[in-house]
């Protein structure tokens, strides 16, 4: 259904005219009851269109007369000022005043929000009768017709209309580039633009699932999307809703219904995030809502575009609801993609200058940081940062000097992902082994350049060792290195266990493994402790995960590196369950236990990382202590180190309150350890000793 806005104008002298009974009742309220003759005449004179007068003013001198219509339209194709006059011509001859010389003065669509607008002033006005009240009952035909639905507390909506400005593909395309669509994106609209398709409505082939790290990152991609299927007549009208924070309470809400009912030949966008960041298991609490939108989305398939936002950074129930449509439903799935530092800057660009926000181009260049690869959805965050900044120094000013609240933050997190994997303890092996995948990969590029074929290399890893040997670490590194180099597209680290990736009932596992392959692609998918997934009674699952993961591997090994971790004796059974996942794995990485003098090193540089020196006494201290606990059972290397670090601050804190009670603390005072602040309580879980819990008091 389409919504309009209309004025026209007519003319007339014979008596019987409309415009001379208007012009004779003028002095009695002339307009009430003509008007609502006319908008109750309009309603049934017509199936499947409803038009209603909201204004309407007589201009006597010139003998004009102006009715303001707003009209809602099922007709599947788009009105026009041709088909408009045809329809207003059939409805005035049935009238019994004559109208001359009807004139469209303008027209324009409009949302259902605007209609809503105009029937208000519509009902002050008074030109409507209870009969043709239709924003509050039935619109012919249509049972679930309302336009009441803005205020409703189990989801919300947001409307508007689509640019109507031509939309060559070539331009299409450009537009894309800019916002740094994916692949899949570019290769729709191409099939959108494809002299094969009918330049006609003639129903939806298919519908789109658009994948995203959150929202923001996805409504210009559908704009776009929506916009390209316009231009090719693919969709009647151009207003899009998008329908979000849908709670679990929405099933069966009558508003819902209308809102699908009424769009046929518009756009339905559906965030499937759900309403909340904390719900964890949408398969079962939103269950009857998952049915609820499969049957509204079967039902009415075939006149509404349906796009389903699955954002990454919270799915929601996306992945339900989707696998229960991709029976009934032809989905195909486009998403965002990612862009180098020179791209992401002129979308930044393209965000500040649509918003007017004043900044330079220097700054914009330091807020893009050391990364050389975007996603649109990180730039919208980076603008947010920029637009509360331009609130507070160009709008509220009085907040200009305000003092901010800031923690302090390890030096470590301002430096390099490489530099950070050089400066760690040990690691001799991996640290070799990124130098040799960056060299390759340098060299690969020179291969293309001078026109010799890229040799690619499957890049799948193992990481063996034991807790606290830093696998999970390095494997965050690498993605970021990898990605700076640009060997990997977006960098991202998708870190997953049996629960992640083994469903709980039959059918659920297969899209549960490659559901994790697309959050992880362009980057990498860490699956600790691997073995877990066929270490128990119930290994059918298992297998089918593994079976599946091997499958991805395969269709991903240009955009995933997948990453095994777990200890090294478990690993080693894990591999050779399955062959072809051994024969898929490039390289095996083992992570040796850190000896004493390296533990130490590594309390070294944890503290330097915290402001914090450690003096001859300490250190002397703790390598006896790393020499004691050093190869016992469950020793957890530089998890281990932490926790006496962090024990010891806790003590050191304990102790600086009792020796300066009543007295002020400087500096030098909270930067200093003492060696017996090291005297804590994870040293005696492994030296037998008694173990205290608490702080130490002195009495």
């Amino acid at each position: 259904m389409q919504f309009y806005e209309c004025d026209i104008t007519f003319k007339g002298s014979e008596k019987k005219s409309i415009l001379s009974v208007m012009s004779r009742v003028a002095k009695r309220n002339w307009g009430d009851e003509i008007i609502q003759d006319l908008n109750e005449n309009f309603l049934e004179l017509q199936e499947d269109i409803a038009i209603l007068i909201y204004r309407a003013k007589i201009i006597e001198s010139r003998q004009i007369g102006e009715f303001s219509l707003v009209i809602a339209s099922d007709f599947l194709q788009r009105i026009t000022d041709a088909n408009l006059i045809k329809i207003l011509e059939k409805i005035f001859a049935e009238s019994r005043y004559v109208f001359e010389n009807v004139t469209i003065k303008s027209i324009k669509e409009v949302t259902p929000l605007q209609v809503q607008k105009c029937i208000s002033s519509a009902e002050q006005a008074d030109f409507l009768t209870y009969r043709t009240r239709w924003a509050r009952g039935n619109l012919n035909q249509h049972e679930n017709f309302s336009l009441s639905y803005y205020n409703n507390d189990e989801f919300k909506i947001e409307e508007k209309l689509l640019d109507d400005k031509k939309l060559s593909l070539a331009q299409a395309l450009k537009k894309a580039k800019k916002l740094m669509a994916d692949k899949s994106f570019i290769e729709e609209l191409q099939r959108i633009y494809s002299a094969e398709n009918p330049k006609k409505f003639c129903g939806h082939p298919v519908h789109y699932k658009l994948s995203a790290k959150n929202s923001q990152g996805a409504k210009q991609l559908a704009d776009l999307l929506c916009r390209a299927l316009y231009e090719n007549k693919r969709l009647i009208g151009r207003c899009s809703g998008c329908i979000y924070e849908i709670t679990e309470a929405c099933y069966r809400e009558p508003d819902l219904e209308s809102i699908f009912e009424q769009s046929a030949g518009n756009t339905i966008i559906i965030e499937l995030r759900g309403s909340k960041d904390e719900h964890k298991n949408y398969a079962s609490c939103y269950e009857e809502v998952v049915n609820f939108f499969e049957e509204l989305i079967k039902k009415n398939q075939q006149n509404t575009l349906f796009i389903l936002v699955e954002t990454t950074e919270n799915p929601g129930f996306a992945p339900k609801l989707i696998q229960t449509l991709q029976e009934d439903i032809y989905l195909v799935e486009v998403s965002e993609g990612t862009g180098n530092r020179v791209e992401a800057l002129n979308y930044l660009k393209d965000l500040v200058k649509q918003n007017k926000v004043k900044i330079e181009d220097s700054e914009l260049e330091n807020l893009l940081g050391d990364k050389s690869t975007f996603r649109p959805s990180d730039l919208h965050k980076i603008y947010d940062s920029i637009l509360r900044d331009s609130l507070r120094n160009n709008t509220y000013t009085a907040y200009k000097k305000a003092s901010r609240l800031m923690l302090v933050k390890d030096e470590i997190i301002g430096k390099d992902a490489y530099q950070r994997l050089q400066e760690m303890i040990g690691l001799t092996e991996i640290k070799t082994l990124i130098n040799q995948i960056i060299g390759n990969a340098k060299i690969q590029k020179i291969r293309s350049e001078v026109g010799l074929e890229q040799q690619k290399t499957s890049m799948h890893m193992v990481f063996t060792g034991n807790p606290g040997s830093a696998k999970t670490t390095v494997a965050r590194l690498l993605a970021e290195i990898l990605s700076k180099e640009g060997i990997l597209k977006t960098g991202e680290f998708i870190e997953c266990g049996r629960a992640d990736l083994v469903g709980k009932y039959v059918g659920w596992t297969a899209p549960a493994v490659k559901r994790q392959f697309k959050l992880a692609r362009g980057g990498v998918l860490f699956i600790d402790e691997a073995y877990s997934l066929v270490e128990d009674k119930e290994g059918l699952y298992g297998d089918e995960a593994i079976n599946t993961i091997v499958q991805e591997m395969e269709n991903h090994r240009d955009d995933v590196i997948v990453i095994f971790a777990g200890y090294p004796d478990k690993m080693k059974k894990f591999l050779e369950r399955n062959e072809g996942l051994r024969s898929r794995i490039a390289f095996h990485v083992d992570f040796p236990n850190y000896n004493a003098e390296e533990l130490l090193q590594i309390l070294q540089l944890m503290a330097k990382n915290k402001g914090f020196s450690l003096d001859t006494e300490i250190e002397k201290k703790c390598l006896e202590i790393f020499k004691k606990v050093y190869g016992k059972q469950d020793f957890g290397n530089g998890r281990f180190v932490r926790n006496l670090l962090e024990q010891a601050l806790l003590k050191q804190s304990q102790r600086i309150l009792t020796e300066n009670e009543g007295k002020e603390i400087g500096r030098a005072e909270l930067l200093q350890l003492k060696a017996d602040d090291f005297d804590v309580n994870v040293v005696s879980q492994y030296s037998g000793g008694k173990t205290n819990i608490g702080f130490k008091t002195t009495v």
